[in-house]
């Protein structure tokens, strides 16, 4: 009666087998399928998988996928318990203690089959990883209802985080190809290493919850929360937050409109919260192996930052939520964030012996709207159909960086009034017409040839201005049509493979993409890609130009589909509760202008050859008994 306590565990093992899908990696198909020309044979004059593929560095990923074995093992143990006592009505203490474990084996053979072209082949790597994380979440509660119209519930807490994890790493070379493991190594070429990380969080808490006569709604909280992760100075950190909302619809003056309003709710909260999502130790001094003269030792390699401490995100919301005529739903709000001492990688004097320190360093602010709605446009005894749609603007703007007005970047820098991540190309102006040369602005805006002229400028941002999505359901009796889309609008991409794959003559040996053959061929054309050159030396493909930015804007049909749901009666007979059978595609087309496969880059709007956004098409029955 006063006593409940529970165990939930789940244990799995997975083995997984696959080939590199990610990066510019000559093994990646996908990247491979690019640059392997056209009339390149994928078998050799004795039926064997050809690796002589220069413009591929040799390597075939027929070959790698049939010889290479990328594979991994996992076994994965998560275990919880949870004990509740009721010393009183309205009192319950609780206690929630959970592990999780995780056991990893890893394995990267290279082989000779299909790496012929190398010595030391084959190759082996290894991994062995292991995981582990403690939790525990210690509670008491107060919760009761005075005089009907008073809820109260008053929580106070202790919650903990361990978490561990190690790898073992060992790679030899050399091997017998018959007996593909380390033993059968060469003497003398093994690579072995060991590294292990842990982290600590350990935080108090306490909530309060009102509402009075389900019109009213108040809730406070407070938290105190100390992380490993930063200096001994600041590892702890005060976050709390206090909202409240007003169920308008409920109040007396509301009643006449009830038959067209079904609900209206006004919301308001502000908070702070804290990130500590950084490295384990960036607040020590580390060390790294070294040499000098001849001598191994070990190298102080990064700063010590005792004064490290925790991002804080101050949020205030105004929201509000509605319903009409039990039709129509949605919400809308509007938020703004400020992020202090963000948590990001500070240039310093190379005098201090180091290029940069994690540190907290300024301040962000993000603003923004976002919009909901829902409606039963048709809603019979046959027919149905619900279409939702969604909108969110948000904006982040760099407020301050302390020291420095600008924190540099290969491609895009954070830079104090811009937003958080802003291009920074070269000025690419476009081809001379009169020679097919390509054009660089310069700094006195004047225009040259010569890339080593060219000006850098702030050129957009991969943050887009507007993103959404679109839902429908279209039923006739059992059959159902149903489709979703998603819109992301205003942000720039920047397709660095195409400085590969329209490479003006620079990349003699690699395919080119079709629009590479949109080139200047006589004097008058513009609005295309240089004059190739063979063995062009001009740098005119760099990628790290304004050339190659393109608008990320799109709308994707994400997923549509198609079923059928037999009836009541049918079922009945069967002993069924319910039958339904389906076809579906998903990622079914994308609509977009940029000259790839997929507009899809990731938040810093790169994302050098990710393996594009698959279709899938599936069809399935589901029964229940």
């Amino acid at each position: 009666k006063y006593l409940k306590t529970g165990v939930r565990v789940n244990l799995n093992y997975t083995q997984s087998n696959d080939v590199p899908t990610q990066d510019l990696y000559y093994a990646n198909p996908a990247f491979a399928g690019l640059q392997i020309l056209p009339w390149t044979p994928f078998l050799d004059e004795n039926g064997n998988f050809n690796t002589n593929i220069p413009e591929n560095k040799d390597s075939n990923p027929l070959a790698t996928a049939a010889y290479d074995d990328q594979s991994e093992k996992v076994w994965h143990l998560q275990g919880n318990m949870f004990l509740d006592w009721k010393p009183l009505r309205q009192l319950t203490l609780r206690t929630t203690n959970a592990v999780e474990l995780r056991w990893t084996e890893g394995r990267r053979y290279w082989s000779l089959e299909a790496h012929n072209y190398a010595t030391g082949y084959p190759i082996l790597q290894t991994t062995n990883t292991h995981y582990r994380t403690l939790t525990t979440s210690n509670t008491a509660t107060w919760q009761d209802v005075y005089s009907d119209v008073h809820n109260l519930r008053v929580l106070v807490g202790q919650e903990a985080t361990h978490d561990f994890g190690s790898q073992y790493f060992i790679r030899s070379q050399g091997l017998n190809p018959d007996i593909p493991n380390h033993s059968t190594g060469t003497a003398g070429a093994y690579e072995a290493a060991y590294s292990d990380v842990t982290s600590t969080l350990l935080s108090f808490l306490g909530i309060v919850d009102y509402s009075y006569d389900s019109r009213y709604y108040v809730q406070a909280s407070a938290r105190y929360d100390g992380s490993s992760k930063f200096g001994k100075n600041n590892q702890w950190g005060f976050f709390y937050a206090l909202g409240g909302s007003w169920n308008l619809h409920n109040e007396a003056f509301a009643q006449d409109w009830r038959t067209w309003l079904n609900m209206g709710k006004v919301r308001v909260s502000y908070g702070v919260n804290g990130n500590d999502g950084i490295g384990s130790y960036n607040q020590y001094g580390k060390y790294s192996p070294a040499s000098y003269n001849g001598i191994t030792g070990m190298l102080l390699s990064a700063a010590a930052n005792d004064n490290l401490s925790w991002e804080k995100n101050k949020t205030f919301n105004v929201g509000i939520d509605f319903g009409f005529v039990n039709r129509v739903t949605g919400s809308i709000d509007f938020y703004t964030r400020k992020t202090t001492d963000m948590l990001l990688s500070k240039n310093q004097s190379y005098t201090s012996g180091f290029s940069a320190i994690l540190d907290n360093v300024g301040s962000m602010r993000n603003t923004g709207i976002e919009a909901q709605v829902d409606v039963n446009i048709i809603q019979n005894k046959d027919w149905s159909w619900d279409l939702g749609f969604n909108l969110a603007h948000n904006k982040t703007k760099v407020l301050d960086l302390g020291d420095v007005d600008k924190l540099t970047g290969s491609f895009y820098h954070i830079v104090e009034g811009k937003s958080l991540y802003t291009f920074y190309l070269r000025d690419y102006y476009g081809v001379n017409p009169q020679n097919g040369e390509a054009l660089w602005r310069t700094e006195d805006g004047k225009l040259s040839n010569s890339v080593s002229d060219a000006r850098r400028v702030y050129c957009g941002s991969p943050e887009p201005k507007l993103t959404g999505g679109i839902n429908t359901t279209l039923s006739y009796k059992g059959i159902t049509l149903s489709a979703v889309g998603e819109l992301k609008y205003g942000n720039k991409v920047l397709i660095a493979e195409n400085s590969i794959f329209q490479a003006d003559g620079a990349e003699m040996n690699t395919n080119q993409a079709n629009s590479a053959l949109n080139y200047w061929k006589k004097p008058g054309d513009t609005g295309c890609n240089p004059k190739p050159v063979a063995n062009n030396s001009t740098s005119s493909m760099t990628a790290n130009s304004t050339r190659f930015l393109e608008d990320g804007s799109y709308f994707g049909i994400k997923d549509v589909t198609l079923s059928y749901t037999l009836p009541k009666n049918v079922l009945k007979k069967a002993s069924l509760s319910n039958v339904r059978v389906y076809g579906s595609a998903q990622n079914l087309y994308t609509f977009h202008d940029v000259k790839f496969w997929d507009p899809e880059r990731g938040i810093d709007g790169m994302g050098e050859g990710v393996y594009p956004v698959t279709k899938t098409f599936a069809v399935g029955v589901e029964v229940t008994f």
